[in-house]
């Protein structure tokens, strides 16, 4: 009988606490919360106690706020972490930096506790963290919650394992984020991150995938490729941010994650690169579709590719999935996987 899904409650509210204490298991019973903390402090404490798959997090609490947390967290005991909090609808800017600081998605509070509402932010919490732990590495290492079914290649064996290999592995650096590749055997990409890899065999996977846009690059043999998280369409609306974070927007990961492809030994043309794309989802973070970032992130990407004159093979984009995406150093096969239905492939 497969193992249950452990989850850590951090949230300063006792009414939420226990509210979410009760439900959660008591609505899906593949899901266990084993522990509550009441901040971030007692958070960090109970990581390496109950050793949890999964964690689910409040933004704004006392001694220390979700956003240090999840900041901490990312160093102690990397794994998946939730954003529950009313500070994903009230301050989108923080919601942003839950994501770039390692959370893997987020969910608003309803706006009061009342049944209705509730229950439709359990339901949705639910499938949130059941997709979390699918695609977490902690829980591919137990085995409990295999990534896909269509990971038939020769390595699917070896997936979520540590892997040691002389080849060299190329990421771009950031002071954000955690070192993915020693935790995971598998090279784990953050919002803004880029990941490029000439090891055979090798994954690169980012998840949780809302307005972002995975874009992947392959050589004509599939023996290099490359994956960039895209959150923004152009670098114009935070310079600095560029120069520490160049994946994390459209006209600057392009030419950077190309620049890593060739720092592993990609020598041709950049034109004989191909390329396969997936996200840009309509998010609820996007109300009413008003900012239009993941349609604004399509075209972008788009418009990029033809102008370096790389081939666009396939893609995944658009509606309001959650996307986690891997390929594999090997093959141009792109791995889909996502709550809302099976996986799939482009």
């Amino acid at each position: 009988m497969p193992e249950k899904i452990r989850v850590l409650l951090v949230d300063d509210s006792a009414l939420v606490r226990d509210l979410l204490l009760r439900s959660i298991s008591a609505f899906e019973s593949s899901i266990e919360v084993v522990s509550v903390a009441v901040n971030g402090l007692d958070g960090l404490e109970k990581l390496s106690t109950v050793k949890p798959d999964v964690v689910v997090t409040d933004m704004d609490m006392p001694v220390m706020n979700g956003l240090e947390f999840i900041r901490q967290a990312m160093i102690q005991r990397p794994l998946p972490i939730i954003v529950l909090s009313s500070w994903t609808q009230n301050d989108k800017s923080i919601t942003l930096q839950a994501l770039e600081a390692g959370a893997v998605d987020f969910i608003s509070k309803p706006s009061a506790l009342n049944p209705q509402g509730f229950d439709d932010t359990l339901r949705r919490l639910v499938i949130k963290i059941k997709a979390a732990a699918r695609n977490s590495p902690i829980m591919n290492r137990k085995s409990v919650l295999p990534s896909s079914s269509l990971l038939s290649s020769p390595a699917k064996s070896n997936i979520g394992l540590p892997q040691r290999s002389s080849a060299p592995v190329a990421s771009v650096p950031s002071s954000q984020t955690p070192n993915y590749e020693a935790r995971s055997g598998q090279i784990i990409l953050g919002v803004g991150e880029i990941g490029v890899s000439n090891e055979m065999g090798k994954y690169i996977k980012t998840f949780a995938l809302g307005s972002c846009v995975a874009l992947n690059l392959f050589s004509e043999t599939f023996d290099i490729v490359g994956m960039a998280h895209i959150a923004l369409a152009a670098s114009t609306t935070s310079p600095e941010k560029a120069k520490t974070l160049p994946g994390y927007f459209a006209d600057t990961a392009i030419p950077t994650l190309i620049n890593q492809l060739r720092s592993i030994g990609y020598r041709k043309p950049v034109s004989q690169l191909m390329a396969k794309i997936a996200g840009g989802a309509q998010t609820s973070a996007d109300a009413n579709n008003y900012f239009k970032i993941g349609e604004k992130n399509i075209v972008a990407v788009k418009t990029l590719l033809i102008s370096f004159g790389i081939t666009l093979l396939a893609e995944d984009v658009g509606e309001s999935l959650s996307r986690t995406v891997c390929i594999q150093v090997g093959s141009d096969v792109v791995q889909l996987s996502s709550p809302e239905r099976s996986p799939w492939v482009i």
